[in-house]
């Protein structure tokens, strides 16, 4: 045989993806080596070779044989030669072990003595022809059934073996068991289909049912269950076992979780995997063991499915119809479906939330708008599109100013835009305004949304009409510093105010004045013509001093027919008594209500600030004093101005 050129054939081999370059060289070396020994072998046996031959060379070349052939026969490729008519010169142990043949059962035999599928042995010989007519190597994967009963997808890589003058003698298999390897692509590809579903929003039961049918279709003989976990009631409740008996899975759906409660209960009570060979013997299925052979089931491993927090959500298991453990591939697709399982779940429930979380925002009686950073509106619900009149079109895209009060402070804009920027949420009163520019108050809030980057992408505005509020606020505000009757200020506002108007006079160094003005004989109104009558006089003379005082002078109605007016930064007394002289003629005019003509008068008393007094309780009391004595001088009289030195009566 022309090694060399056997091996120069050979050189590329290296190249195969599914073969160990430097095994597969060393394994053909061997092969060849051995093939050479072989045909030695049987040269020796004719006499000349015998006569040429020395005993040592003899013993060296069979040690020799022996040490190459214990090299191939632990190389986990399956290796093999066949001469030129297609039958079994070598092979080496791991070959024998696929077949479950002995060494003596193979040589000698061909491929349609050892392989009972027609179609294997067939394509087999089509092959080593192939190889023969082309005199080069050639590759091919099939799916071949082992001693086990198995299937195994084998691929193997045909070779020529070269004689003397580069005659072809026969062909080298070196052939590898490639099923693990397409099983683990399979699961990879199954783990992307998912991920895939998943990131389409499949339903849950539509992700149950993939795990199951791509496991029990990867390795027919199979049934698998997914089991989840109801927190209430500390159970397994059934997700998905299509091809377990439905009696199986009306008794397992509602499993107690505990250890000892079969290989699933037990699985989500450890959190750690279970896996039971012989589900007759085990002490986890003592309560379930009749019900598992009813169903045809002997073994049982359950994977638990866990959130990435290390919660339990529920259970993947595997079901054999005979005793038998997961392999390798088997346990890493449970793993992989456990995996997959936890993902669905949790996405089921949090798109559940979701739904939740925006139905209740959409019907939420609240106003909630989500803008970009830029404030641009991105959505708003239901609440707020009523509210302000707007569709939903005209919103969307719009830059959230549109529903902002145009007489909004540009102060109060900024604070909240430094607020946000600061990470923090903004709390407070604002007005909106609807699509006819009608403003209404709210009570709002707008917080940040920042990405992992910590970057704000969005702004999210919370409020609340408080229109209704604000209203009985300033009801109750008129109620507390307003007279109901009139309008005017009352009492309480009046002291507030007089405290203001003092403190800014004696600040810019100013005069102010104190009017104290009395009805004459209103309680003769009242009993001659009724208190309806009364009311609407004072009314009525609220209107007047409205009417003839500036909006800078404070009118307030202290109880009765009594008022008291301040007149902020006057002149002095000539211009007090002026302004004085023209209320009391306001006053005075005839009213005419409900078809009565009355005919009423009036006493005023005047004090002035600082020449009278410094403080609100003198200047109040100056007030009073002068009053009443503008009244002993004969009520409707001229206003009397009280000083320090002896109060005159004005002609």
């Amino acid at each position: 045989m022309n090694i060399s050129g056997f091996i120069a054939s050979s050189g590329t081999l290296g190249g195969n993806s599914l073969l160990l370059g430097g095994l597969v060289l060393t394994s053909i070396l061997c092969v060849v080596l051995t093939v050479q020994l072989w045909r030695f072998n049987q040269l020796k046996q004719k006499n000349h070779i015998r006569l040429r031959l020395k005993e040592d060379e003899y013993q060296c070349l069979s040690e020799s044989h022996q040490i190459l052939r214990n090299l191939i026969d632990h190389l986990p490729l399956l290796i093999a030669a066949k001469d030129q008519h297609g039958c079994y010169i070598e092979c080496n142990q791991s070959y024998l072990d696929f077949l479950g043949l002995s060494r003596n059962e193979v040589i000698g035999k061909c491929a349609r003595d050892l392989f009972t599928d027609k179609e294997t042995y067939l394509s087999m010989e089509q092959q080593d022809e192939q190889v023969r007519l082309s005199n080069a190597r050639h590759s091919q994967s099939r799916w071949l059934t082992g001693k086990s009963g198995e299937s195994h997808l084998i691929e193997t890589l045909r070779l020529p073996l070269l004689g003397c003058c580069d005659r072809f003698g026969g062909v080298l298999t070196i052939s590898e068991d490639i099923t693990s390897d397409n099983r683990m692509r399979q699961i990879d590809t199954h783990r992307n289909t998912v991920l895939e579903k998943l990131a389409e929003g499949s339903p849950l039961p539509d992700i149950f049912s993939e795990l199951v049918t791509f496991t029990e279709t990867l390795y027919p003989g199979i049934y698998c269950s997914v089991l989840l976990v109801d927190e209430l009631s500390n159970t397994l409740q059934l997700g998905a076992a299509p091809s377990l008996p439905g009696f199986y899975n009306k008794a397992v759906s509602g499993l107690s979780i505990g250890e000892g409660a079969g290989s699933c209960g037990t699985a989500a009570y450890t959190g750690r995997p279970v896996i039971v060979r012989d589900i007759r013997k085990h002490p986890y299925w003592a309560g379930f063991a009749d019900l598992a052979s009813r169903a045809g089931l002997a073994a049982c491993w359950s994977m638990p499915i866990k959130n990435r927090l290390g919660k339990v959500l529920g259970t993947f298991a595997i079901y054999y119809s005979s005793p038998s453990e997961p392999t390798r591939d088997q346990m890493e697709l449970m793993m992989v479906n456990a995996h997959l399982g936890a993902i669905a779940i949790e996405a089921a429930k949090m798109s559940e939330q979701l739904s939740q979380l925006s139905q209740a925002v959409e019907h939420s009686a609240s106003f909630v708008m989500i803008t970009d950073s830029d404030q641009q509106i991105d959505y708003v619900n239901h609440s707020l599109i009523e509210a302000t009149g707007y569709d939903e079109a005209q919103l969307k895209g719009q830059f959230v100013g549109l529903l902002i009060s145009d007489d909004e402070e540009p102060e109060l804009q900024n604070n909240i835009r430094d607020t946000v920027q600061a990470g923090d949420v903004w709390h407070g009163e604002r007005r909106f305004k609807d699509y006819k520019g009608k403003a209404f108050w709210v009570m709002s809030s707008v917080a940040p949304i920042r990405n992992d980057d910590n970057v704000i992408t969005h702004l999210v505005y919370v409020s609340e009409d408080i229109t209704a509020l604000k209203h009985e606020q300033e009801r109750m505000e008129r109620l507390a510093f307003y007279d109901a009757l009139t309008g005017l200020a009352n009492r309480r506002l009046f002291k507030d105010r007089l405290d203001i108007a003092l403190k800014q006079a004696q600040r810019q160094q100013q005069s102010l004045a104190l009017m104290y003005l009395d009805l004459d004989y209103f309680k003769s109104v009242n009993d001659d013509h009724g208190h309806e009558v009364g009311d609407e006089l004072l009314k009525e003379i609220a209107v007047r001093l409205q009417r003839t005082l500036r909006e800078s002078d404070v009118i307030a109605r202290i109880g009765g027919d009594e008022f008291n007016i301040i007149l902020p930064d006057i002149a002095g007394y000539e211009a007090a008594e002026w302004v004085a002289d023209k209320v009391l003629q306001a006053v005075i005019e005839p009213v005419v209500i409900h078809g009565v003509t009355l005919n009423i008068s009036a006493s005023i008393g005047l004090t002035l600030y600082p020449d009278d007094g410094i403080d609100a309780k003198q200047l109040i009391k100056n007030a009073d004093v002068a009053m009443y004595r503008s009244k002993a001088q004969g009520r409707n009289c001229a206003p009397a101005l009280h000083r320090l030195a002896p109060v005159r009566a004005l002609p």
